[in-house]
């Protein structure tokens, strides 16, 4: 279910649904004039403009959505090929509205150029992906494809559909509707061999159904997961942008169209229409202009929209770390083809094959997948290699504890093979064995026993398994260590380090000094509080991600403080910050768990 601001709620209840629950298709020009009344309070009486309206029209919509259908209250919507509520045709903005709401002024284009991310390595980034795409890992699965595809985390997981159409592009329909995005199915290329992607979503919809989470809910409910997968695997070879606290999936949706320009983008065709293409952006493919507009005006609208759309967040970067503007370095490369929607520009940009450079060219022609009968192909290694596969993909059915067939092995390889080509490798390490360490005759005769009745023989899974409580226990000590350290410092030495346990005690303080404010404006609701992440954030500062471990860690402390006072969300709507009304205090003795054991122990007495 969609989370509806309170005031919206009010509103629906006591301006709009009463009318829309009765209203009919005849009556769609006295709904418009109700939608236009309803904008015009919105702006004068909650000063609503430009993005801010995003939020609430989307939830007014959603409430509309829930109304039951009739003949004579809804229309077929060509676009979907659904029937809606009459309500969804008004209560809408125009599309011109949408893409100014959209757009963003020049002074925020050129700072968003001026925080760009040159990134290196993308063989590496994308061979990354590989293993990700075979995972058993729902999130990494997610990631996989996001890369391979720059699709958005909503369209992985429930709208999208995707399927083969050349060895390196799919089919792909689902997009996230918008006014300005294109709908239906097109031709999208992929980072990696495009059946591997079409697998790899049809088995992440086996392990994740999102078929009845509503899709404002899919990023809520599965994107702290994905994201925190995201910075697992590619922390070290992507970095954040300035004003960005982490990388995101959305970050792996913007490197996927920089990757796809240097591989796959033909010549004739620029980079902003290349990138509106794959990413599904009608408004800067065919802008909405006046008649008239010059080619060179149109293009700067084009290039407006596209930095919108963070296209010029990351550039790639060749092997001396300057800008690589190259483009389509892959085309012609085995199974790599144009997409259609270019292939009429660049026929005419190329000259006409010669019959014997076109005889060349054709060779032998592989069987397609459609004229293949079986679905299997013809390979015939001998006996022994035979034999030799089968008795690794029997071993490395017994380490993940499921049958592996034929097919997945051989993908397998060829992942480990492609991987290890790379320009710069990933770093592998040999197993580590007993052999390699210089242990008493004793001491390596205990291991030997050990891993034996362990039944691994792989010895850094061993001493990683032996050790796991060790390490908990060290780290549990410092923790407690830490926690006491940072506890006694003042307020702004805390502010100034950048470990997590000074950020925690931060938070800590901050929720404190807010629940103290609120028991001493108790029965004041212009001054009290309501505990959210932004709050606090605004108030102390730390990542949302931080504040919200800690928010869930006390949340039934921090529901009761709400209820006791009466506190609700719509308190924190007021013409000053936070910062303004409530001071963090800044000695550690001004909080109970910062005053010396002797005064604790004077207070709890007293």
């Amino acid at each position: 279910m969609v989370k509806v601001l309170g005031w919206v709620t009010d509103r629906w209840q006591t301006e709009l649904e009463p009318t829309l629950k009765t209203a009919v298709v005849g009556q769609e020009q006295a709904l418009r004039a109700l939608w236009e009344q309803e904008l015009a309070w919105w702006k004068e009486k909650r000063h609503l403009q430009g993005d801010s309206l995003r939020n609430p029209i989307t939830q007014v919509r959603y409430l509309i959505s829930q109304l039951p259908l009739t003949d004579e209250n809804s229309w077929l919507n060509s676009r979907t090929g659904k029937r809606e509520h009459i309500g969804l045709r008004v209560f809408n903005l125009a599309e011109g509205e949408w893409v100014a709401m959209n757009d963003r002024s020049r002074a925020t284009t050129q700072e968003r150029l001026n925080q760009q991310q040159l990134i290196s390595d993308p063989e590496g980034i994308v061979h990354r992906a590989f293993g990700l795409l075979l995972s058993d890992d729902w999130a990494e699965l997610v990631v996989g494809i996001a890369l391979a595809t720059g699709r958005r985390l909503a369209e992985i997981l429930k709208t999208g559909k995707f399927s083969v159409k050349e060895p390196y592009s799919v089919w792909f329909e689902g997009q996230v509707k918008g006014r300005t995005r294109i709908t239906g199915r097109y031709e999208l290329p992929t980072l990696v061999r495009a059946y591997l992607v079409v697998e790899a979503a049809e088995k992440l919809r086996r392990l994740v159904d999102c078929r009845e989470v509503e899709l404002l809910q899919v990023s809520q409910k599965y994107g702290k997961a994905v994201n925190d997968a995201v910075e697992r695997v590619y922390a070290d070879k992507i970095s954040a942008r300035a004003d960005r606290d982490r990388i995101t999936a959305h970050t792996l949706r913007n490197l996927y169209g920089a990757i796809a320009v240097l591989w796959f983008c033909p010549d004739p065709v620029s980079d902003v229409n290349f990138k509106a293409y794959i990413q599904g952006h009608r408004a800067i493919l065919d802008p909405d202009v006046p008649e008239g507009t010059s080619q060179e005006e149109i293009e700067e609208v084009k290039l407006d929209y596209a930095s919108h759309a963070n296209y010029s967040d990351y550039q790639l970067a060749d092997a001396e770390g300057k800008y690589d503007g190259r483009r389509g370095i892959k085309l012609g490369l085995p199974g790599v083809t144009v997409l259609d929607y270019f292939a009429a520009e660049v026929a005419k940009s190329q000259k006409p094959v010669q019959p014997a450079e076109a005889k060349a060219k054709r060779g032998r022609q592989k069987k397609t997948k459609s004229e293949n009968q079986t679905g299997y192909s013809n390979m015939k290694p001998s006996v022994e290699t035979k034999a030799w596969a089968d008795d690794e993909r029997l071993r490395l059915s017994v380490a993940l504890r499921r049958e592996v067939k034929e097919d997945e092995f051989i993908r397998r390889l060829l992942v480990a093979y492609t991987a290890d080509g790379t320009p710069e490798r990933e770093a592998q390490h040999k197993a580590l064995s007993l052999d390699d360490l210089d242990l008493d005759a004793s001491v390596r005769e205990l291991f030997q026993k050990a891993l034996a009745f362990s039944g691994t023989s792989d010895l850094l899974t061993f001493l990683l398994a032996v050790g796991e409580r060790e390490a908990r226990q060290i780290v549990s000590t410092a923790a407690k260590h830490d926690t006491a350290l940072y506890a006694r410092m003042t307020s702004s030495k805390l502010a100034t380090m950048k470990v997590q346990a000074a950020t925690a005690e931060r938070i800590r303080r901050g929720v404190y000094a807010i629940m103290q404010w609120n028991e001493q404006h108790a029965g004041e609701p212009l001054q009290q509080w309501y505990l959210t992440t932004l709050a606090i954030q605004n108030l102390v500062g730390g990542r949302k991600e931080t504040i919200k471990e800690y928010q869930d860690a006390i949340a039934d402390e921090i529901e009761e403080h709400h209820r006791r006072l009466g506190i609700q969300p719509n308190y924190n709507r007021k013409p000053v910050s936070i910062g303004k009304m409530i001071t963090v205090p800044e000695e550690a003795g001004a909080y109970p768990w910062g005053k010396p054991p002797a005064a604790q122990e004077a207070e709890v007495s007293g």
